[in-house]
């Protein structure tokens, strides 16, 4: 199969070559000079370079066609995944097209698709469909709220207010109207944030891994707390809860990252996407399960296009794995983001080292510089760890400990000789 990869997520997180056969299919990778960079020098492929200021699908719709002969695009990415429909189009290619693929982008309709299947939702107003002024009656709760980008990622414009009243002040201000273009206003449910990873295959799970949040990303992408997530054992009526998310939204086939709030008596759906989930989500599931999820909807979207094309692979043995017993493995990441300063200093504390929870552990030297965009990626911050723990609640302790007793101290980039 001919297939085009619209390469966004670092090589290193999904090392396609654990499931591309990249000999018997003829590949091609398409990314900015720094994504193709990192791919492996000895990896038998194509490599196309856009240059990254414009949309993905306008940028690389300008250098491939259709007579390229392509079978198959590849998108991974949370910031590719929809754009792929509009290569697909461009090219001839069978497919998701851009319209079906919003859903798993579009924050409001995600929420519609949910609450029409009879599932719980946070109350919401599409900011896009308001006249600028509007006032707080049409807003149908009261208390806190949350403002946020209908198509938003990483927490990135995301705010927080007392009331509705006070949200759509700050909406109405002229500098913040770009909400009405990409908004929507959302009771503020109280509880703690789950999210579940794993992989559809057909509408049915290869995988389902359900783990809880250590502080939220909110407060992590606002540089105020790290951010850590431990998995647990799922109850029966969990799990079915989230498979009807999943299927409510149309995720049938690759990777999942559902988020859902533990609210007072109830679960309640926050957000979902088709793509792997970030941070250490993917080691971390392997170490726990075995199954790296990569791997899994790599090969899950390869034959789903070949049915498409008319060319079913040949079947493989697969085993469905729901995490419902240990070992119980969660990670942690600490921001750096927020600081003015070019680097950091980091210390760890005594009891760590001796408390055989450490997996996995990098710290930040100087000169490593600190990224100023949101970032979950362990190069990248001051701080990861992967940690495990005997049992769900050990594990949750150690990851909430070591979350307050880390310590980073941003100073100005040292001069290295």
């Amino acid at each position: 199969m001919k297939i085009l990869i619209m390469h966004t997520v670092p090589y290193k997180k999904i090392e396609y070559h654990r499931a591309l056969d990249h000999r018997a299919h003829d590949v091609t990778y398409v990314g900015t000079e720094a994504r193709v960079a990192d791919l492996p020098a000895d990896l038998p492929c194509k490599r196309l370079v856009i240059p990254g200021a414009a949309d993905r699908h306008v940028e690389i719709n300008a250098i491939v066609s259709p007579a390229d002969g392509y079978e198959m695009v590849m998108a991974l990415s949370e910031f590719d995944l929809h754009e792929a429909g509009k290569v697909r189009e461009h090219l001839g290619i069978p497919g998701p097209r851009y319209d079906e693929l919003l859903r798993f982008k579009d924050k409001i309709l995600m929420k519609r698709l949910v609450a029409a299947a009879g599932l719980r939702s946070p109350r919401n107003l599409d900011l896009r469909t308001l006249e600028k002024g509007a006032t707080v009656a049409s807003v149908p709760w009261e208390g806190r709220t949350i403002l946020k980008p209908t198509l938003g990622a990483s927490s990135v414009g995301v705010h927080v207010f007392g009331s509705p009243r006070e949200a759509l002040d700050f909406v109405t201000r002229p500098e913040n109207h770009e909400y009405y273009a990409d908004g929507e206003l959302e009771e503020f449910v109280d509880g703690p944030i789950l999210h579940v990873d794993g992989v559809m295959d057909g509408g049915h799970p290869r995988l389902i891994v359900a783990s809880r949040y250590v502080n939220t990303p909110l407060e992590y992408a606002w540089g105020t707390k790290p951010l850590g997530s431990a998995q647990f054992k799922m109850s029966d009526e969990y799990r079915a809860f989230f498979l009807d998310c999943l299927r409510a939204v149309g995720i049938v086939d690759g990777a999942f990252h559902l988020e859902v709030i533990e609210g007072p008596g109830e679960l309640v759906f926050l957000e979902v996407a088709n793509r792997a989930g970030g941070a250490d989500v993917i080691p971390t599931t392997e170490a726990s399960t075995g199954v790296h999820i990569p791997t899994e909807e790599i090969d899950v979207l390869l034959r789903a296009q070949a049915r498409r094309l008319g060319r079913p692979l040949p079947p493989r043995p697969v085993r469905e794995v729901t995490k419902t017993e240990g070992p119980w493995f969660g990670w942690l990441v600490v921001p750096g983001h927020h600081f003015p300063e070019d680097s950091c200093r980091v210390s760890t504390p005594d009891w760590l080292p001796g408390s055989g929870a450490v997996v996995k552990l990098r710290v930040a030297q100087p000169p490593d510089r600190l990224k100023k965009s949101v970032t979950h990626q362990y190069w990248e911050v001051p701080a990861a760890a992967i940690l495990r723990g005997r049992d769900d609640a050990e594990l949750a302790e150690v990851v909430r400990r070591l979350g307050e007793e880390i310590r980073v101290v941003p100073h100005a980039a040292e001069v290295v000789a």
